[in-house]
Parts: structure tokens; sequence; C-alpha cells
């Protein structure tokens, strides 16, 4: 099973770790892992999520991506150990990870609008880059976490079209490459665009 990266995506060029021996499309693949997602969602999204429940510190960020994928991938909820086209090289991944969560308790303090809190947080993760795939979902996931624990509406992200070629995918592309250098403007627009009415 091999399949060309779409734009912005981390080639998955080793498939040894799937668990699930009888995926053989990018659409099985989706459809397996958006179930598994789905139980996190409701475990964490279904309610206000405690500090307890959710304390936003290293192991339990790497729970939350095993919680997702972990029926899918063997590494799920593992820091990757190799570079990848994106993020940071790999012996910094725990480190970065510790000093964003370090930031995220400063913004909260710091910053009235949970929704700025969550897209940075958003972004940070995913330039990050922690794990061998599934970063993006596990961001937008910990960001609407974030919000919810501190019981603001979620983003309801149309993961169903930005995870595939679309207009959505490429603004949502553009809105990180911008926050990548520093201007937050349109991610932070797009976390309010799709914000729960």
């Amino acid at each position: 099973m091999k399949w060309a990266p779409l734009p912005g995506e981390t080639p998955l060029d080793d498939v040894s770790g799937l668990i699930l021996k009888n995926i053989r499309t990018r659409k099985q693949l989706f459809l397996a892992e958006a179930e598994n997602i789905r139980k996190a969602t409701v475990k964490y999204l279904a309610q206000t999520p405690t500090a307890r429940m959710a304390p936003f510190d290293l192991s339990w960020c790497l729970k939350l991506h095993h919680e997702m994928f972990g029926e899918i991938w063997n590494w799920a909820g593992r820091p990757r150990q190799q570079n990848l086209n994106i993020g940071v090289p790999w012996l910094q991944v725990e480190s970065s990870l510790r000093q964003t969560l370090d930031d995220l308790k400063y913004w909260e303090s710091n910053w009235s609008d949970v929704v700025e809190q969550a897209t940075h947080l958003h972004h940070r993760v995913v330039q990050i880059h922690p794990f061998l795939n599934g970063n993006g979902r596990w961001a937008r996931m910990l960001a609407n976490i974030w919000l919810s624990r501190h019981e603001s509406p979620l983003v309801l992200w149309p993961e169903e079209t930005i995870g595939s070629i679309s207009v959505i995918r490429d603004e949502y592309l553009q809105a990180i490459r911008s926050a990548d250098q520093g201007n937050f403007a349109l991610l932070i627009a797009m976390h309010q665009k799709y914000l729960e009415q």
C-alpha cells in the first residue's frame, strides 16, 4: 500500500506500523482513523473535560494521540524518532512540546481570548509535528479540548474536506504558513469562522 501524499501532507512511506492489515486504500485508512478519533471525541468533548481529565501535560498529550490513532497504528502516541519534511528535529520534539505547554499556561493567565490561546496552541504543535502522522487532526482536537475546558464553543472543522484536496485545505495550509511567519490573523479568523454557533 502506497499513495502519493496530498500537498502539505507528511508522506506516509512506511506502513509497517499499521495494525489493521486489511487496509489497502487512503479511503479505508481515513474511515478507520475517523472511527478511532470519534471515540476520543466522545470521551473529551461530549462533556466539559476537567483539568484532571485533560491536564495538558506532556504525558497526557501523547496519550491523546494514542487514543485517537492507537487502534490503527502501533506507533500512535509515541514521539517520532526520525526527521520528516516538516517539524522540529526529532530529538527536540519532547522539549518543544514541554515548552509549548509551559507557554500555554502563560497564555491562559495573560491572554483573555481563549480562541487566540487555542489557535496558538494548534499552530505550535503542528509546527513541532511530534508524530509520524495524524499531527493536524491531533492539533485540532487538542485545541478543541482546550476550548471546551474553558467553556468556549468548539471549532467545527470540516475534517472530510480539510484532509483531502479542497478549497478549505488550501485555505488552512495558507493560514498555517502565514502563522509560521508570525502572522496569526488568517488562522485566528479560520478558528472563529468555524466556531459552533
